[in-house]
Order: structure tokens, then sequence, then C-alpha cells
């Protein structure tokens, strides 16, 4: 992967010492030279050659600063340029298709969230993804040589070393080639990865799994799925399938899911499976608030079920806490395979609160090996569905600012 800035190219940034350099920077900055050599325990004319390429290629200035000066003289503090260079995330979920443009501190410039066509073909998708990247650049005159790459989270099943979502299943499409599209038609690298697996790494760096070695990350929406981080990185398993926590059996007995087997989590606590319990429900002609807000059920949104249960509504605060009863099981079985230090949970479904919460409490408390995991352990996530965008533009950060990643 080679990225071609305004000076030097990609690779030229990133050798080892170089990437070390420049992330003390981007964590420390303003900070100076002989901070840089004294943390790094590289030599000084090691971190001054480095820190004058840095500076030449303009991903780094510096300012004459209030530091503790050796002999009289104030040193010169180094920071990260926030308008040299950008990184374009983009979250491509079932509905809507989430773009950002970010510079190289990670700061949000703009964003923008266009709807996906439904039904959407394979070309439509691409061709929305193309004409969303290339709105944002344009709208605030950033040019391709100022782009140092795009990172692209995808719902479903990824191949980010292929660059090609496997299979998305909320818009049914299979073998997208993400990367070689947009590649060819940008001139930029292109980064893909899985959503929730993109949200565990923005976690690391911006949320609640900062300074935490090991954690998951449990995002649930119109499906489930999982993020885990294992000795500070993502793990994707050989077949870059790890996570697919929503189809791991929850009940043999269970309703058969989307997927084609019978009782997995998907089909009990995403959004979607509680609007279609819902649905069933109301045929079944039981009492709800809900029926009077329908004039048809395809009406029924996952909204109007939080809004009943808000309202006290039994049938939407039975069915929530049902979610969350097997989001326990879950979560627990995740605990006892894998012991992380944080479990960290995403969706709108937890906005419900302790409906969802503590039935999800008691069932982690039963099925668990540690009958008392600490309270800390599991956490709400702070960056919420933003953190799928903001893990897209993360994965380009990342090539850039951590040693030994390529």
């Amino acid at each position: 992967m080679h990225y071609v800035p305004k000076k030097g190219s990609f690779e030229s940034m990133k050798s080892t010492n170089k990437s070390s350099v420049l992330n003390l920077i981007r964590v420390r900055g303003p900070i100076s030279r002989a901070d840089i050599a004294k943390i790094t325990k590289l030599t000084p004319p090691t971190v001054s050659t480095i820190v004058a390429e840095l500076l030449t290629e303009d991903i780094i200035y510096e300012k004459q600063g209030t530091g503790k000066a050796t002999g009289g003289r104030k040193p010169f503090m180094l920071s990260l340029s926030d308008s040299s260079y950008y990184v374009v995330g983009v979250y491509a979920a079932a509905e809507v298709v989430h773009t950002v443009l970010s510079n190289l501190k990670g700061d949000i410039v703009s964003e923008k969230k266009s709807p996906v066509p439904d039904p959407a073909t394979k070309d439509q998708f691409l061709r929305l993804l193309d004409a969303e990247i290339k709105n944002q650049l344009e709208q605030n005159n950033i040019t391709k040589q100022s782009v140092l790459g795009i990172g692209v989270a995808m719902h479903g099943l990824v191949d980010p070393d292929k660059g090609i979502a496997l299979f998305s299943p909320h818009l049914n499409l299979e073998n997208i080639p993400v990367k070689e599209y947009l590649e060819e038609r940008i001139k930029v690298p292109v980064l893909i990865e899985n959503d929730v697996r993109a949200l565990s790494l923005a976690e690391s760096w911006y949320g609640e799994g900062q300074e935490v070695s090991d954690f998951i990350c449990l995002s649930v929406g119109l499906g489930v799925g999982s993020g885990i981080f294992i000795n500070n990185d993502i793990y994707k398993g050989p077949y870059n399938t790890s996570g697919e926590i929503g189809h791991t059996i929850v009940d043999v007995n269970g309703p058969r899911c989307r997927c084609g087997n019978y009782g997995c989590l998907e089909a009990f606590a995403s959004e979607y499976a509680v609007v279609n319990k819902i649905k069933k429900d109301l045929r079944l002609g039981k009492t709800t608030l809900i029926r009077d807000w329908l004039n048809d059920e395809r009406e029924l949104t996952f909204d109007l079920v939080m809004k009943a249960a808000d309202q006290g509504d039994r049938l939407a605060c039975d069915t929530l806490q049902e979610s969350g009863r097997f989001l326990g099981i879950a979560i627990a079985n995740l605990y006892n395979l894998l012991t992380p230090s944080k479990i960290i949970l995403e969706g709108r479904i937890f906005k419900a609160g302790e409906m969802v919460l503590e039935p999800m409490k008691q069932m982690i408390k039963q099925c668990s090996i540690q009958h008392s995991i600490n309270e800390d352990t599991i956490v709400l996530s702070r960056l919420g569905k933003k953190g799928m965008v903001v893990g897209a533009y993360t994965l380009v950060l990342r090539e850039l600012f951590t040693p030994g990643i390529s």
C-alpha cells in the first residue's frame, strides 16, 4: 500500500522509529525534541533527523514554546498539523452511508449521512460510496493529494486483506469489491473492515477501550455483532469472521434466524427481532399501545417500540426485557470464554436503561463462572453508533501512527 501525500510518500513516513516519534507528537504534543529523545530512547541526532523529515513533509509544525529551557532559550515545541493532511471515514450501514472527513488528530471536520436505496444493487451501492466520498472532498476544497487514505466500515462479513465485503446481509449483497472500485476511481488507498471491529478500534483510541489491552465491543442494531480486542489489536481470526456473536445459538428451540439457523442471539435481541416479535403479538391480538399508533404493521419501527416501553406498555417492556436476558446469556458466554477487562455495549436498545440492563445483569450473574463480575467490567459506549465511522478513519490513522502496522 502506497500513500502519496504532497511531499514524499506514506511509506517514507512510517518506518518504525518515525512512527514512534510521530505517534508521540500526536499523543503528547506540543513536545520538544529533547523530551522525544528521552521518552523514545532514541539518540538526539536520530530524533532531529526524523523531525526534520516530518517538518519537510508538513505533517508536523514547530513553534517556540513555554517548555523548560536548558540554557535560557525556550525550546521549539512540536505539534501535529491539523490542516495539511486528511483521512476519510465511511460507515456503510444497511440504511445509510455516513461519511466523514477527519484531520490527523482525529477531529471530524465535516460529515454527511445519505440513505441507501432499498433495494440496492451492487453497482448502485458502490456508486453511492464513490459519490459521497468525492462530495466530502469537493465541499471542503480538499485535494486528493492531501488525503492519506479512506477507511470503510461495512456490516457483515469482510475480507480486509482483499478489500471485499463478502456478505452484507441487510443489503443482501455478496462479494462487493469496495477497495478495488474506490481506489480505481478516487486514486487514494482504501482500507476496509467489519463495522463492529472498526468500532472496537475506535474505542481503543478514543473511547472506553483506552488503556485496556483486552476488551470486547458488543453492538446491537438490525443485527448483533462483536469486536474482539486482544493484546492491543483487533482479533480477526484466520478467515476474518471473528465476532459473529449474533449467530451463536442461545436457544436451540428458538425462532428461525435470517441466517437460516434456529435460536441465534440475533433472532432474540436485535432490533429486527424485537420488531418482528411485536408484529407477531399484534397478529395474536395482544393488548398494546402500539396498535393505536399504526394503520399497518409495516409502519412498526424499533423507535415506536422504545416509545411504547417508555410509556410503560407491558408488551413492549416484556419484549425488551427478554432481549436483555438473552444478551446477558451471550455476554456471560463471552466472559467465560475470554475474560476481557471490559465489555463495551453499543446500541439503541441500551437507551431503555434498566429495563434491558437489569435482566441482562441478572443473567450475566447467573451464567458466568465468576458470579460477581466487577461493575466496571460492563460499560456503555460513549462513542455510540458514531464509533463505526470513527473506527473507519482510524484504520488509516493506525497505519500511519502505529509502529509495525502495515
